[in-house]
């Protein structure tokens, strides 16, 4: 996706965002910038305000300069720089609603400022506003076709949407602009990667890496695609960028996933393990997380969804039979399940919706009602069934035809109450799958949406088991709601399993469902290689080719 790090600083510094204002984010110390702070009459003028916003900018003292802006734009609303340099502070502060109103206040006295345009669609995207980020960037490439980085960005936005040709044709548009750059082709590679494209994937990754042999994500990217027979120059190449002093932690996380799928290919498991185990310490690092807020939390669920509130929501919601609910823990089959469904002539796969998610949040707002789980617990049923009125509508938007659409958000077993209070007429396939294989899988994998349990081994036990208990408690209290499929007894009896899919989902047999690999869909999640080629049974039982490695894992999850 963007990479905004390496981008232009868009406070006008002229350096790199990561050697700017993204060094030292909101957390700059206010101290005095040694100028004078007063004219004649005591007070600061709107220009003299600017000017000590400007100088607290150059070193990087955001929050006393955003202060001096807000000063200036008080005495002078249509102050069009200081609306700009204003927003640009909120925006890499994380003030974005903020940021936004600089930006939309500039482009009223400015409509033809590309920058404001710019700024405004990445502060969009950072809102997860898709569709405004998406539009600030047309705007802006109305006025300056030409802009490389707006292609770029745009391209990445679509991507995210899920609109692989229109994203496919900015890379290239970006590229027509600008040859060697690198971003655009490893972008087009996980596209291709995505739309199982392997050929064309690799391709890109090459490319991307002959213009910037030590970029990391293109190696990552490669590694992802390919399988290693033997070690060969790629390999060699990721270990001496990953022995470099110099590189980035970033960069080192990213080479280090990368070279532990590599060596696990070559079957050097030990050898892989460590580069996997510190990949996974660089990126714990690197964000914070309580595995005890999990615990309140889930705890919370099972106490709002009780079996007395089913019992007073009996028959509540939207009687719907269109969505497929495909739910587990990440690496535990869903994928390979969504493609064998989505085979069926009847089915469309939509993959990993975020649209229950989104929804609740609109409605679970923790100022005006209460949080999720309890802001459930006071919705009318008018209002439960608008909720689910309103997620079918969401998801027909993916497909007027089917009959069926799947929804693949794994982590969705957080909201299997939810499901039944709105859409009780939706189908749930629960994906298990043995526990030491399911948690290797995921320290593994370097996910692109947050998982905050699953770098550290025992909190990604301690998570397992939370999983596993909500789970059982479904099963309480929501008695024959969910269809349990697992996933070794699906990829040894293809057959019979599949046809036992297809009795719980009322689906009329289809031979498609047994050449998966061959419907032509995008798959965005780690699994995409599996679903490209006939069910093996390599994966099973993995787990005890790192036995010793994984005795953290094992004992928080056993005991």
């Amino acid at each position: 996706m963007m990479d905004k790090r390496n981008q232009s600083c868009p406070c006008g510094s002229g350096k790199r965002y990561k050697k700017c204002c993204g060094s030292v984010g909101g957390s700059a110390a206010v101290s005095k910038t040694g100028l004078t702070h007063e004219n004649t009459n005591g007070t600061l003028s709107a220009a003299e305000s600017f000017r000590l916003g400007e100088a607290a900018v150059v070193q990087r003292r955001l929050e006393e300069a955003a202060g001096y802006f807000r000063q200036a734009l008080k005495l002078q609303p249509d102050h069009a720089e200081a609306l700009n340099r204003l927003g640009v502070i909120c925006l890499t502060q994380g003030k974005l609603d903020e940021a936004v109103a600089s930006f939309q206040h500039l482009l009223t006295l400015k409509p033809d400022n590309v920058e404001a345009y710019f700024n405004l669609g990445v502060t969009f995207y950072d809102q997860g506003k898709l569709d405004d980020a998406i539009g600030s960037f047309r705007q802006l490439l109305e006025l300056k076709p030409d802009h490389v980085e707006a292609h770029f960005n745009l391209g990445n936005f679509l991507m995210a949407q899920g609109k692989l040709d229109e994203a496919i044709a900015s890379f290239r548009q970006a590229l027509l602009l600008k040859p060697d750059y690198a971003e655009a082709r490893c972008n087009m590679g996980l596209i291709f990667k995505e739309l199982g494209k392997k050929d064309d994937a690799v391709a890109c990754f090459r490319q991307a890496l002959s213009l910037k042999p030590d970029y990391a994500r293109a190696y990552k990217g490669l590694s992802l695609s390919v399988k290693y027979t033997e070690a060969d120059d790629v390999i060699e190449a990721m270990e001496n960028l990953y022995n470099k002093k110099e590189i980035s932690e970033a960069d080192r996380k990213d080479l280090g996933f990368a070279l532990g799928k590599a060596f696990e290919d070559l079957r050097s498991y030990e050898k892989s393990f460590n580069f996997i185990l510190e990949a996974n310490r660089l990126k714990r690092t690197s964000y914070k997380y309580s595995i005890q807020n999990e615990h309140n939390f889930f705890a919370r669920i099972k106490k709002t969804f009780s079996s007395d509130f089913f019992a007073a929501h009996d028959g509540s919601g939207y009687h719907d039979r269109t969505p497929i609910f495909i739910l587990g823990m990440p690496r535990s089959g869903t994928t390979l399940v969504e493609q064998i469904l989505a085979s069926h002539r009847m089915v469309f796969g939509a993959g990993e919706l975020a649209v229950l998610v989104n929804l609740t949040n609109s409605i679970c707002t923790g100022r005006e009602t209460a949080r999720f789980p309890e802001c459930i617990s006071g919705l009318s049923r008018d209002a439960l069934e608008r909720m689910g009125a309103e997620y079918i509508g969401k998801i027909r938007e993916y497909s007027n035809d089917a009959k069926y659409i799947t929804d693949k958000m794994p982590n969705n077993f957080l909201r299997v109450g939810l499901i039944r209070t709105i859409l009780p007429a939706a189908k749930v396939i629960h994906c298990v799958r043995n526990p030491m294989d399911t948690c290797l899988s995921i320290f593994k994998m370097d996910f692109t949406s947050p998982h905050g349990y699953a770098y550290d081994m025992e909190e990604l036990g301690q998570y397992y088991n939370l999983y596993r208990d909500l789970m059982a408690h479904w099963e309480k209290v929501l008695p024959g709601f969910m269809y349990t499929i697992r996933y070794e007894e699906l990829v040894a009896d293809q057959q019979d399993q599949t046809r036992s899919l297809l009795d719980f989902c009322s689906l009329p047999w289809d031979d498609a469902c047994l050449s998966f690999y061959k419907t032509a869909r995008r798959v965005s999640t780690a699994s995409l290689a599996q679903v490209r080629q006939p069910i093996y049974k390599d994966s099973v039982e993995l787990w005890k080719q790192y036995e010793k490695q994984l005795e953290p894992l094992r004992k928080a999850i056993y005991g």
